[in-house]
Order: C-alpha cells, then sequence, then structure tokens
C-alpha cells in the first residue's frame, strides 16, 4: 500500500514510475486480456448472463477507473519532479508526451467501445426483458408447470418450486423461448433431477434446450415445438458472440439425448425471424419426443398413450 500511495504522490523515481508501474504493468494488463475475456466467454451463456456483465463490467471498472488514473497521475507528478530537480528535461518531457498519447488513444478506444459498454451495462443492471414467467406446481403437486419466457432466474426459481413440496416427476414447459443460458440452465435443473418433460401449448427457441432434457418427453396433442437460428440480442456485443459455437454446442447435447443425425441436420436452418414447426410425427421419428398425450391425461395421473393415431 505504502508503494501505491509513493506512486500516486510521484514520490518514486522516473525510471520506476515509467518503466515498471506504467509501461511494464501495462503489457502484463495486455498479456492477461485474452485470458479475462476467455473467462468472460465461458461465463456469457451459462446459468445467468448478467454474471459476465458484472464481472466484465468490474474488470473494466478496475483498469480503466483505478489502475489507469494511478499509472497516469503517478508518472505525471514524478516527471514534475524530475523537471523541478534536475536540469535534464529530456525524459521527464517524453514520458509526459507518451501520457498524452495514451490518453489521447484510450479515449478514442473507449468511445469505439461505446456500443459494447452499453450492452453490457444493459445486461449488468437493466432490467430482464424476460422476466415475464410463473413456475407453480400443478395437477396433485407432481408436476410443475413453467409458462412464460425463459428469464434469468427461471432455473433458480425452478429449483425453489421442486424443492418447496412433495417429489416431481416432470416439468411442463410452455414457453416461446428467452435466454439461450437460461433454456440451458433450466435443462439442467431438469437432467439432473431425471425429470420427464410436457409441453401443452408449445415450446420454442431456447425453451426447446430444456425440453430435449427431459428422461421422456410428450407433446399435448396441439402443442409443437419450435427451432431457429441463435441471434445475439445485443447488437454491440455481436462482434465478440459466436453463434455458430453455441449451436454446435446445443446440437451435441440434443444427439446425446438421441435425437437422429437426419433431424439434427435441419434443427438450426430456419432464421432468426422464422421457426421450423415439426409434425408430431417427424418428433417421434426422429425420437425428439416420447409420446403425444392430452394434458388432462397428464394432470390427472393417467399413462401418456405413445403417438396413437391422432399424432399429425
Amino acid at each position: 500500500m505504502r508503494y501505491i500511495i509513493r506512486h500516486w504522490r510521484g514520490e518514486l523515481s522516473l525510471p520506476i514510475a515509467f518503466w515498471v508501474n506504467f509501461v511494464a504493468l501495462n503489457l502484463l494488463l495486455l498479456l492477461l486480456r485474452p485470458v479475462v475475456e476467455q473467462a468472460l466467454v465461458s461465463l456469457s451463456f451459462d446459468d445467468d448472463p448478467r454474471l459476465m456483465a458484472r464481472v466484465a463490467l468490474l474488470h473494466v471498472g478496475f483498469v480503466y477507473g483505478l489502475v489507469y488514473p494511478w499509472q497516469i497521475v503517478g508518472v505525471w507528478r514524478s516527471a514534475g519532479r524530475w523537471l523541478a530537480e534536475r536540469e535534464r528535461r529530456v525524459w521527464p518531457l517524453a514520458s509526459r508526451a507518451v501520457l498524452v498519447l495514451s490518453l489521447v488513444g484510450t479515449v478514442v478506444t473507449v468511445a469505439g467501445g461505446a456500443p459494447v459498454y452499453r450492452d453490457i451495462v444493459t445486461i449488468a443492471l437493466g432490467p430482464d426483458r424476460y422476466a415475464d414467467y410463473t413456475v407453480e406446481r400443478v395437477g396433485d403437486g407432481s408436476l410443475v408447470r413453467f409458462q412464460g419466457y425463459l428469464g434469468y432466474r427461471a432455473s433458480r426459481d425452478l429449483r425453489r418450486v421442486l424443492a418447496s413440496g412433495p417429489e416431481v416427476h416432470g416439468v411442463i414447459l410452455d414457453s416461446p423461448g428467452g435466454w439461450i443460458a437460461s433454456g440451458r440452465s433450466l435443462g439442467g435443473v431438469i437432467a439432473e433431477r431425471g425429470l420427464n418433460t410436457y409441453s401443452f401449448e408449445g415450446c420454442h427457441s431456447a425453451c426447446a434446450t430444456a425440453f430435449i432434457s427431459g428422461r421422456e418427453r410428450f407433446l399435448a396433442d396441439e402443442a409443437r415445438l419450435g427451432f431457429h437460428q441463435y441471434a445475439v440480442p445485443f447488437g454491440g456485443l455481436e462482434p465478440y458472440s459466436n453463434m455458430w459455437v453455441e449451436q454446435q454446442r446445443d446440437l451435441h447435447h440434443f444427439r446425446n439425448q438421441g435425437v437422429s443425425p437426419s433431424f439434427l441436420a435441419r434443427l438450426f436452418q430456419a432464421e432468426h425471424g422464422e421457426a421450423w414447426y415439426p409434425s408430431q410425427r417427424e418428433l417421434l421419428a426422429a425420437q425428439v419426443i416420447s409420446g403425444v398425450v392430452r394434458s388432462e391425461e397428464v394432470l390427472f395421473g393417467i399413462t401418456p398413450y405413445n403417438g396413437g393415431g391422432g399424432a399429425p
């Protein structure tokens, strides 16, 4: 701490302040940047994207809000002491010129990255656009029904409801989609508990990732599964996101759940603004679903029938 304070006050020698605390430290931060970025990428689509955004904000705030001002002020003051105490003016003036160039470059970089920082702040501190959902026990309490979008807290709310009463054997998923991360984390809870999955009204986009995680999977007569390509919901982050990699990750998950290769080849062909709705016969043939049910049969504990004559 004393060393940090001495640098801030300009009490360190100019060579130490400039070459060690400014040049060497910046090189170290530059070398560590890929490690930090990879760590953030690994967090970005897992569990809660807000975690990634908040860690990113902390990192940016630490580097540009604390470390960088400390470096600049310390070197500038050290150069001022050199000018006051020595006749040689080349080194202190050169170091201050480097600081000015560094400041200009930093301002340009930060200004150019404004869309990225705006989106990170929106994710970290803004409201969840997909927070409109309900999770509750239905029937005799052995089923949980999830209705609405897949928000940030979807998996945590599912865990809370599962822990609130008697054993559950299945989850009913009726959702138009939501966050990719939430579909995965919801599916993780379902797979961990060995639960069956059902859909009475339809399960689309990220919901399908949760649905396929079921031990056995059933659709009601009128329900459909919808699939389409993934897209980055925040334009500023698009250059830093690879949706192809994210799709490959979920293709691997579908493959592990026994879905046929021919079905997987079509899974992400539809554009993001469109959707592919395979028929229930296609879903049965590809082993995406185990059977077709009537919602009242599931709610009242009647064994589902395995794709009887009513499947389209």
